[in-house]
């Protein structure tokens, strides 16, 4: 696949068509991981699909031919990939082209972002920040701040994050990998909070990552919520937040006072589910205050939920961090229209401070609208 079409004649030697090098899909993302090189240079690309924001980052990984003077605008024009000017070429006669077989990718555990290795040695880097203010990503064989890389210095702390994601890709290889881990000490968690559960569905229809549901029914109150889905740290947060370690990492849960039937019991079980992979699916985030589309199962009126961890009466289990990552339980507490309308268009303090208001008539799907 080649994201540039091929400007020029077979008879033009200057310029001849990228070949590709190497592809590899993220394994939690829709995003895929490319390396390209033409007969002048060689570039590292992140495409995500059609559904998502994430669009295309690129981040120039070496010119194979001495570096022009200026920036090759007209070129790019035509959808060239342009080589890096001299000024920013700590080889600026030219290097060898790139050998297929001696290149590899590494993820962040994200799924969001890569880095290129050469033989073990890291040699570009695509952060999730990349393509904002001029910045496309770091290049080691890149001199000071250039149009299409930023120097990667030995001091970036990129890499040991890369040697960091690295063991923990490869922990999934293992026997004992961080599902089994992770699995019986959430459930653990859930039984102490909510009381033992009676049922555990695995949610993920044997696709990786593995996620299971914890389900407590009591006499006139069913639980619901999700086990595993903090193993795996959302993307893009880091856009947003300044400190990831404190908001990447959730589970979802769902209390309703009603008696349901087995049909809607598993219909609930599938709406968590497919709420379960919003973030990586979309490569975006769940945090405090969002809302989700609800099925209108026993109710016509609340077709929404708001997540939050701000209602008192709410239990909250006490789940342990993760990988120096907090956890958070997010409850989905379901809304009306109305209730949605003004947590769009005024925030959610003021929705949920009348929910706090009505106690326990917040488990109901036949309570009154607070707005």
């Amino acid at each position: 696949m080649s994201f540039f079409k091929n400007l020029f004649s077979s008879k033009d030697k200057e310029f001849q068509k990228a070949e590709v090098l190497l592809e590899l899909k993220s394994p939690s993302c829709p995003i895929t991981a490319i390396v390209e090189q033409d007969n002048r240079v060689a570039y590292f690309y992140l495409w995500g699909n059609e559904n998502s924001n994430f669009g295309v980052k690129s981040c120039w990984i070496r010119n194979l031919k001495e570096a022009p003077n200026t920036l090759e605008k007209q070129l790019m024009e035509k959808g060239v990939p342009p080589m890096l000017p001299k000024q920013f070429c700590k080889f600026p006669n030219g290097q060898e082209k790139l050998n297929k077989e001696d290149l590899k990718i590494i993820w962040t555990e994200e799924g969001d972002a890569a880095a290129l290795l050469l033989k073990d040695d890291v040699i570009a880097i695509i952060p999730i920040w990349s393509g904002d203010n001029g910045f496309n990503g770091y290049a080691k064989d890149c001199i000071g701040e250039g149009n299409f890389a930023w120097e990667l210095t030995e001091s970036n702390v990129f890499i040991e994050r890369i040697e960091e994601c690295k063991a923990y890709w490869d922990s999934w290889d293992n026997e004992i990998n961080p599902f089994h881990l992770q699995q019986p000490k959430i459930i653990d968690a859930y039984d102490k909070a909510f009381g033992t559960h009676d049922k555990y569905y695995a949610i993920d229809g044997n696709n990786w990552p593995p996620k299971g549901l914890y389900l407590r029914q009591g006499e006139s109150q069913v639980v619901f919520a999700t086990v595993g889905l903090s193993i795996i740290p959302m993307p893009v947060i880091e856009m947003y937040v300044e400190d990831r370690y404190k908001k990447n990492r959730i589970e979802l849960g769902l209390i309703l006072d009603s008696v349901f039937s087995e049909k809607e019991i598993q219909q609930l079980a599938e709406w968590i589910s497919g709420q379960s992979t919003i973030p990586w699916h979309n490569v975006t985030f769940l945090g405090e205050g969002h809302t989700i589309d609800f099925p209108t199962i026993n109710s016509t009126k609340f077709n929404s939920v708001i997540l939050t961890n701000k209602l008192d009466l709410m239990p909250q289990p006490e789940l342990d961090d993760y990988r120096l990552s907090k956890v958070n339980f997010l409850w989905m507490v379901p809304i009306s229209e109305k209730e949605r309308n003004e947590i769009v268009n005024n925030g959610s303090d003021g929705v949920l401070e009348k929910l706090r208001n009505i106690g326990e008539h917040v488990f109901s799907l036949d309570r009154q609208e607070v707005i």
